[in-house]
């Protein structure tokens, strides 16, 4: 008996010509290092969610945003080439990291005419993180597209036929609703993956107030046992005399 497949469809999150990964300028993407995918030239410079998933990160430059899939799929989108400078200062992201997210919801808005301006490459690389499975792989679906509407590829994997009849029926027919009933929460630390790719800066980390008050708790205790042993040499060296 033939393997079975299943195709999971990612959507454009830009409007503009869709372009094979090979005609990318940065052998990062070119060649492939993150992933396989395609590559948008936009058009026009809102964003929007390529599939049905939850944000996974959004690197502090704003130049890229990772998603994960309701089926695991990690989805990279990459805005410009070297246009960290220029994506800090005008980009509006209307996402956060861990928030629910469907194909088609506006995330981000770029302003392409100040890539223009400072004559930064727009280009735009779509790329399935990393996916090593040798049952897997992305039928891409180039020309003219549509953001949120328009497919740029189809990831593909074989399933084999023992796994599929192996499967228990409760599982295989688990609601696909049951996924969106997570608590929000229930997504941290499942895309630490992305962290690294995306580029953060060590600045992120004191942008959050969490860390900010963490320190400063770390700060008072040091100062506290540093009194107490003033104190207790203090009580020391009077006892001596």
């Amino acid at each position: 008996m033939a393997d079975k497949t299943r195709e999971f469809p990612i959507y454009a999150p830009m409007s503009g010509q869709v372009v094979s990964l090979a005609e990318v300028p940065d052998k990062t993407f070119s060649e492939k290092t993150m992933g396989d995918g395609v590559a948008i030239i936009p058009n026009e410079g809102q964003m929007f969610s390529p599939v049905n998933g939850y944000v996974a990160a959004v690197a502090e430059p704003k130049h890229a945003i990772g998603f994960q899939t309701d089926s695991g799929l990690n989805i990279m989108v990459h805005v410009g080439l070297e246009a960290h400078d220029i994506t800090r200062e005008t980009t509006v992201v209307h996402v956060k990291e861990g928030q629910r997210v469907q194909a088609g919801d506006l995330v981000a808005e770029y302003n392409l005419e100040a890539f223009k301006e400072k004559d930064i490459n727009p280009i735009t690389p779509v790329v399935l993180i990393n996916e090593k499975d040798e049952n897997t792989e992305i039928k891409p679906n180039v020309g003219q597209v549509t953001a949120g509407a328009g497919e740029i590829f189809k990831v593909v994997e074989i399933v084999p036929v023992e796994e599929v009849e192996e499967k228990p029926p409760e599982e295989a027919a688990a609601p696909a609703e049951a996924e969106e009933e997570q608590p929000e929460e229930a997504t941290e630390g499942r895309f630490d993956f992305l962290y690294k790719l995306l580029y953060f800066d060590s600045s992120e980390f004191f942008s959050d107030s969490k860390n900010i008050i963490k320190l400063g708790v770390v700060f008072i205790l040091v100062v506290i046992i540093l009194a107490v042993l003033f104190v207790l040499l203090g009580i020391y060296l009077n006892a001596g005399e």
